[in-house]
């Protein structure tokens, strides 16, 4: 990969050092807990269950608050914050594991459904709601440091260069890439050659170094780029954008009376209020419908899950579905020179929804028996489909974050915009988790693939909506008006 001219090395090292120990340790929690509680709490995925929805959840509410903090305090202090705050709970909830795989392993199933002494059940239900808890703020901690990170301080860092901003993107999301394929491995490695008290330990023993690392190589990025010393709401905005900041901060920053008073009914409604205001502002601005199409890709059931292959097969095909997305990453800066921006979302987006229509299709056709894999044609057009189209996902999810890094450059209150993204993805993320559990029998299951590629296409419909408001036209036609 080509490094940037303009950027120093040594802090863009840095810079993505600290991203790749961020998503890796990220990654690697959310596996091994599913994992850990699983392994606890073998005859039930209720405690998984709870601990996904609740997280997600969790995102859905609290992104936007996680925003508008990004947009008032200081970038390294705040950074620095979220830093400890993922660290120290990941490290207390590995820790919460070692007492469940190490004391209560052999009863906490037994406790849960309340078959175990008073004790027993109160101490297996508490550390199952605090590492609940822990899970939903340490996907709170991840918002804010993927919003300041990726959002603002990259936005930051480009200072309108495009060239840079498009290649800083693709090297976060390469790292995002590979740490989701890489995480999952070494946890497996780990449980499966040393056992999962033996995991645990050293997972927790890498949230603790990682935090002092990662402590460091955020100073070294900072103290590289000036720019960063400067809130990006103050930098570069007219009269009435600072007005429109000012009156965010007060709003933020109401009388203590009103701070404390926040649990009453006139404090909540007054938030609710401001809540709806921000949404609804969100909603007017043309890349709504940008960050709608992208957050109606999360709403995927498409798998390769029973279909009874082993797991190395399985393995094997997430192995390739990287390297397409890594191709996809590789493809959208071609393509957005070639064609522009806006246009190069549209043909990575409809890219995706052509390659996953035949999937769709395969799941209603030649499927075979429960756990069976079927005809050969059906698997290839399963495996082959869900592959290609990382290319497309992976493009588009470029596109669309650029888009959206550059439609919010000089809003006073970007961040707390930006993270309403990250909100719907959450929503799209919830009802997926309804949809599964719609799917009770496998006959269903082709209705949710449908169902599944139908809002991949609504997103297309979406993209052409904001294509349509920021272009003027969707189509070029030779010879005639542009439509």
């Amino acid at each position: 990969m080509s490094t940037p001219t303009s950027i120093d090395r040594s802090a863009l090292a840095c810079l993505l050092l600290q991203h790749t120990s961020s998503t890796f340790g990220s990654a690697a929690y959310d596996f091994a807990s599913f994992l850990f509680l699983i392994q606890v709490f073998p005859d039930t995925l209720i405690p998984a269950s709870l601990a996904g929805s609740c997280s997600t959840a969790c995102g859905l509410t609290l992104s936007g608050y996680m925003g508008s903090l990004v947009d008032r305090l200081q970038r390294l202090p705040f950074v620095r914050s979220m830093i400890c705050a993922q660290k120290t709970l990941q490290t207390l909830s590995y820790s919460l594991f070692l007492v469940l795989l190490l004391s209560l392993n052999n009863i906490a199933g037994d406790a849960f459904h309340g078959n175990a002494s008073l004790p027993v059940i109160g101490a297996t239900w508490s550390i199952l709601f605090l590492i609940i808890a822990c899970s939903a703020m340490l996907g709170l901690s991840a918002t804010g440091i993927t919003v300041a990170i990726e959002r603002d301080w990259i936005t930051e860092i480009a200072h309108g260069e495009s060239a840079i901003l498009t290649q800083l993107n693709t090297y976060m999301r390469r790292i995002d890439l590979l740490s989701k394929l890489s995480a999952p491995l070494l946890v497996s490695l780990l449980t499966s050659t040393g056992g999962y008290p033996l995991a645990t330990i050293v997972l927790l023993g890498m949230s603790l170094v990682t935090l002092a690392t990662e402590y460091w190589w955020i100073q070294v990025v900072y103290n590289h780029f000036p720019v960063l010393e400067r809130r990006a709401s103050h930098t570069g905005h007219d009269g009435e954008e600072q007005g429109l900041l000012q009156e965010s901060e007060n709003d933020d920053h109401e009388p203590l009376g009103d701070t404390q008073g926040s649990v009453t009914p006139r404090g909540i409604w007054g938030k609710l209020e401001r809540e709806k205001q921000d949404w609804l502002e969100f909603i007017r601005l043309p890349i709504f419908f940008s960050s709608t199409s992208m957050a109606l890709i999360h709403l995927t059931t498409l798998s390769y899950a029973a279909r009874g292959w082993d797991d190395t097969i399985i393995a094997s095909m997430r192995g390739l579905c990287l390297v397409t997305g890594l191709i996809g990453t590789a493809v959208m800066p071609v393509l957005e020179r070639k064609v522009g921006l806006e246009r190069a979302g549209a043909w990575s987006i409809w890219y995706e929804v052509g390659c996953l229509a035949p999937v769709a299709v395969s799941f209603f056709y030649g499927t075979g028996k429960y756990g069976e894999h079927g005809p050969v044609w059906n698997s290839v057009i399963l495996f082959g489909g869900i592959a290609l189209s990382r290319i497309g996902l992976w493009s588009f999810d470029l596109c669309q974050l650029k888009e959206l890094q550059l439609a919010l450059d000089t809003h006073p209150r970007r961040n707390q915009l930006t993270a309403r993204q990250i909100s719907l993805q959450n929503l799209f993320d919830l009802l997926k988790y309804v949809l599964t559990l719609s799917a009770s029998t496998p006959a269903r299951f082709k209705w949710t693939a449908l169902v599944s590629w139908l809002a991949i296409v609504v997103g297309g419909m979406s993209y052409a909506v904001y294509l349509r408001s920021v272009r003027g036209h969707l189509f070029h036609l030779c010879g005639r008006k542009e439509i």
